[in-house]
């Protein structure tokens, strides 16, 4: 209940830079999840826009020997998941400065296994979305995987994703509201 009261309002203050109604649900978030590919031990996975942690619980279950790094730009957010996971590194700050976030802990592009992302790029102003996207292939190293999950995989459409191969999409219709999972492959 606790987190479902910390979505709402932070919903009702950020609206664009949240983008759902909902938190996300158990079978999105183990879609996403295996989506991710394979994950050594000791490689990283890095979400972007956690928010109250549903997809969290569902990496650190799904990838218990990976480090999972969470970048979270709401304080509220961001606090909350560094309570919930002590095993995840919570970093604050914005997607669209990966490289920096990663230099400061110390992680080369080489360890990231994967990025998971439930940013709403749909609804992010301005360039904003491209900037992400170009930080997402930055420290990707071919091969690797960047997950995404939408509630309008038809208006991905108008998105450039240069360096990134779209591989299939996953509709999860047991999620409200439905998501559409898309997946990337980091080309070489």
């Amino acid at each position: 209940m606790k987190d479902a009261l910390l979505f709402f309002g932070q919903t009702f203050r950020r609206w664009r830079t949240i983008g759902a109604i909902a938190p996300s649900g158990a079978v999105l978030a183990r879609t996403i999840a295996r989506a991710a590919g394979e994950v050594a031990d000791g490689q990283v996975v890095l979400e972007l826009g956690p928010g109250t942690g549903v997809i969290t619980r569902e990496l650190v279950r799904h990838f218990p020997q990976a480090r999972i790094v969470a970048v979270e730009v709401i304080d509220a957010f961001a606090t909350r998941l560094a309570e919930m996971f002590p095993g995840v590194t919570v970093v604050r700050g914005c997607a669209s400065r990966l490289d920096a976030h990663l230099g400061g802990l110390g992680i080369a592009p080489e360890n990231v296994a994967a990025v998971i992302s439930g940013l709403p790029l749909l609804s992010l102003p301005g360039d904003l979305p491209q900037q992400i996207l170009a930080s997402v292939t930055g420290v990707l190293r071919p091969g690797r995987r960047y997950v995404q999950f939408t509630y309008s995989a038809s208006a991905w459409r108008r998105f450039a994703t240069p360096g990134l191969r779209p591989l299939a999409r996953q509709k999860v219709w047991r999620n409200f509201p439905p998501a559409t999972v898309l997946s990337f492959e980091r080309e070489g």
